[in-house]
Order: C-alpha cells, then structure tokens, then sequence
C-alpha cells in the first residue's frame, strides 16, 4: 500500500494534512493492506451511501470530515524512526483518499497511536504524486485526547444508517401488532384523519370507546428507531440461520399514506449468559434488553434495543379509556 518514496523538497506539503473546505468533499476510499475497503460517496440526492448500496451513518461521515478539517501536526517523528514508521504503515496503516468536487485532493496513511496516546501517525500523499511522501508525523486534533484511528474502519454494517424508522403520524394510514397466539391482546388502528381513528382486536372486536391520546401516542414510537447493530452480513449468517428456526413473537405491520407496507418482525435472542437468573432466582429465557428482528421482506436482520422498540410493544388494553384519578 504505502512503498518507501522519494525524497521530497515540498516540506509544506508533507505537512498539510487539513482539509479547510470540507463541504466539497464528496467522496472517500478507505483501504488497508489485508483487501477491506470501503467507498463513502454523495450520491445525487447529496446522501452518503457506503459501497453504492445503503446510506452511511451521518454522525460517523460528520465524524470524518470533522477529523479532516481540524487535524494538525503535533510534531515529526524521530529522524531515527522514520523508516520503522513507513514500515509500519505500510503493512497496518489504513489508506484514505480524499475527493473533492470529484477531483482526488490528498491521499492520507493512517499509522498506529503515539506513546502518549494523544496523537496519531500519519504519512501523506499529494494528488499529483505517484508515492506517498517520506515523513512521518504525529497528528493531533486541538481539545481532542486519544486517536483518529478507529475513525477509519471498513467494515460495511457498521457503516450503515442504524435509522430504520422515521414515520411521522401524520403518514401512518394503519398499524397493526400481532402478539402471536393472543388475538384479543392483539391489534390494529386505522388512521381516518388527524384525531380520526378505529381500533380493533385482530379477534375482530372493536374497542370503542377508547382513549384518543393514547393512539396518538403510540403513533408518535414511530418516529426515530434504530438497529443496534447491523447482522446483515456474512457474519451475521450462523445467527441468521438459527433465527430462521425459530418463530417470532411478535410482528408490527406499517401502512403508510402511500399504501406502501413494512413487516416487522421480533425473534427472542438468548441470554448474554446461560447461568442469567431473575430477582426471584429463575433462570432467563432470552436476553431482556435486545431482540433480533427481521424486516423488509425478511432481507434485514438486526439487533434491536427493548428499551428503544419495546414501548411499542403494547396489548389492546393500552388504548382503553383511562380511569379518572381519585380525588
């Protein structure tokens, strides 16, 4: 990746690592000695997409761009050292092209952390060079303790947008739960109009009265949910399959006001520890705080938060009217 170079009179260039205007940077190539890659680029609609398949995590592009414009040399490293540094660089440093308007602006070379674990080693390349430079320095980000290293990462999942829903009230037209095997705890809400719905047992047994503020709550889950993590991948296969073998418990379907509908449906994941046991002593059947859960045809497969998904997780006695308080 990085091959001991020429020596270079520009000084300033070796040194110039920041990139001021980051607002045109539109496209990024990460890569490293072992064959990962990762391509980050703005597609027409100004979306970052990861490998021109999915959008990319706004708050890590955000991270990068913010790593570009502010990274500035803390010092050279030692004369003594330097062919070490290039070695080393070479055979686990990280690769990052930098494009502008289209155009590549600077190659960067990612090394590994300083002694005092406040900076990073880096090596950089201009666009008209065919090498990298031959100085090492160590950079840092002013106010910034630690390193830029684990900002490069190449792995796809974890580069994906984690944002799975972020439906509004007002472009829901229906949703429904299946609480599998309890049809009179399951249900359905049919979005008529602003304050206008019906709500029914999948039994068919339509709950009226009912409390207005608490589908309009409810509709509200709707609007910012995420995947903690990504299993939509090759390494998520073997946890894939083993799902495939069990049953979900519970499904929630989306209809919008575009009559366009999403299934989404939760798996039981087992417990971080088979030894887990309750307050009372009894052994726990599967993880309390995450769930697996399929969607989009069954073609995603993620892990899921309870604390984040499970407030949509009620019965048809939610929407019951509320008993008035005691006075």
């Amino acid at each position: 990746m990085v091959k001991n170079s020429r020596k270079s009179t520009l000084v300033g260039d070796e040194a110039d690592f920041a990139v001021p205007d980051t607002a045109s940077i539109d496209k990024l190539f990460l890569a490293n000695k072992k064959g990962a890659t990762a391509l980050l680029e703005k597609n027409e609609q100004g979306v970052w997409m990861i490998n021109k398949k999915f959008p990319a995590r706004r708050d890590a592009i955000q991270l990068l761009l913010l790593t570009f414009m502010r990274t500035q040399i803390k010092f050279p490293a030692p004369q003594a050292s330097q062919e070490n540094f290039l070695k080393e660089i070479a055979s686990n440093g990280v690769k990052c092209e930098i494009y502008q308007k289209g155009k590549l602006s600077k190659t960067w070379y990612i090394g590994h952390e300083t002694q005092d674990l406040r900076g990073t080693y880096c090596l950089l390349q201009g666009p008209d060079n065919d090498k990298p430079f031959n100085t090492v320095y160590a950079v840092e980000i002013p106010g910034f303790i630690g390193t830029i290293v684990p900002r490069f990462f190449m792995i796809e999942s974890e580069w994906r947008e984690k944002q799975v829903l972020a439906l509004t009230p007002d472009k829901i037209k229906n949703v429904s739960l299946n609480l599998v095997g309890f049809p009179d705890s399951s249900f359905s809400i049919n979005v008529n109009g602003l304050h206008k719905f019906d709500v029914t047992t999948l039994s068919g047994k339509k709950i009226q009265p009912f409390d207005t503020l608490s589908v309009q709550q409810y509709l509200s889950y709707f609007m910012n949910l995420y995947v903690e993590e990504w299993l939509s991948n090759t390494a998520g296969l073997p946890i894939a399959d083993s799902v495939r073998k069990t049953n979900y418990f519970l499904q929630i379907t989306l209809t919008d006001k575009n009559n366009k509908t999403e299934a989404y449906k939760f798996y039981h994941k087992p417990p971080v520890s088979g030894d887990d046991v309750d307050g009372k002593g009894n052994k726990i059947p599967y993880d309390p705080e995450n769930m697996y859960m399929k969607f989009r045809n069954d073609q995603e497969f993620g892990i899921v938060s309870a604390s984040s998904w499970g407030k949509l997780f009620q019965s048809a006695h939610y929407f019951l009217p509320k008993a008035p308080l005691k006075k």
